[in-house]
């Protein structure tokens, strides 16, 4: 981003204020680091409009300008999901004023959908997954299948990569060692959860694995081998296919639709960006269309 001059005083201790305000609420390093360049863009808006934060009631104008502007640093302008982006801090600040300034609430303009976005199960599909899963050894494994992409949200190979001794049911916790952002976190289990995997390792793994071809890996196939990502994606196909479900989707559909449906049930975006793994909340923000675009937000 080219570099702002920031010479309004009040606007530097608010710019401070605000980013420590994010490093309280444990906002990764990343996401602070972007937060201060987009509300700095902002502050030297104001500044260079000559017009007084505490004046502001519309934020229509400024996203007239970004879109506008050229993009800092590819050619062209901004895209839609910077604009959103943008929108999704701006909202942040506003609220951190609202609670600490008695700021009145200001408008924000529609934006419209982001022209890529997650495809996701509703949740009365998402049920019919699990319906499938019969009381067989295969239909409690594949039931445990769902538990780790849908019930905790983890990416394909995150799964998979799953040993037995990564559950810990005492502490109701998965623990995820690989991941593709290279960063160890632990998974919280919800109770419905435990119970699928409880379920699963203590009536069904043991007797799928051969005692002569042990194997620590958490998902195994029907011959007791650890399970592969592609094995996993043909099992959903199967549950797909078994529960009449025409939306296309994937492993990575299932760590969406968690996602989702946690932002529609209230879940704050930081604590689904820590529940996913993510090292940025931008890379959660993606979700935030399902919920609140419709709504004006």
């Amino acid at each position: 981003m080219k570099k702002l001059d920031l010479r309004h005083s009040a606007y530097k201790n608010l710019l401070a204020q605000f980013s420590t305000h994010l490093q309280v609420l444990n906002y990764s390093k990343d996401t602070v680091y972007n937060a201060e360049n987009y509300l700095k863009e902002y502050l030297v808006y104001l500044q260079q409009q000559d017009i007084e934060l505490s004046e502001q009631r519309d934020l229509t104008a400024y996203f007239e300008y970004l879109k506008t502007r050229t993009n800092h640093r590819t050619d062209g302008g901004l895209s839609l999901n910077s604009l959103h982006k943008h929108k999704s801090i701006l909202k942040l600040f506003y609220d951190f004023l609202e609670h600490t300034q008695n700021h009145q609430r200001i408008e924000f303009p529609l934006l419209a959908k982001p022209k890529t976005h997650p495809k996701v199960l509703s949740l009365k599909e998402v049920e019919s997954l699990f319906k499938v899963c019969d009381k067989s050894l295969l239909g409690k494994r594949n039931k445990a299948i769902l538990a780790l992409y849908y019930g905790l949200g983890l990416r394909k190979g995150e799964a998979v990569q799953l040993s037995i001794v990564d559950v810990d049911f005492e502490k109701e916790e998965v623990f995820i060692a690989q991941s593709k952002t290279s960063q160890q976190r632990i998974v919280p289990m919800s109770e419905h959860v435990k119970t699928i995997l409880e379920d699963y390792v203590f009536n069904v793994r043991e007797k799928l694995v051969p005692q002569d071809k042990s194997t620590m890996s958490l998902l195994v196939t029907e011959h007791g081998k650890a399970m592969s990502g592609e094995t996993a994606v043909y099992t959903l196909k199967k549950l797909l296919l078994e529960a009449k479900i025409k939306t296309p989707a994937s492993l990575h559909t299932l760590r969406h639709s968690i996602a989702t449906h946690l932002l529609q049930s209230g879940m704050k975006l930081e604590s689904i960006a820590l529940f996913l793994g993510h090292k940025s909340l931008d890379s959660t923000q993606i979700y935030t269309h399902l919920t609140t675009l419709e709504n004006g937000l």
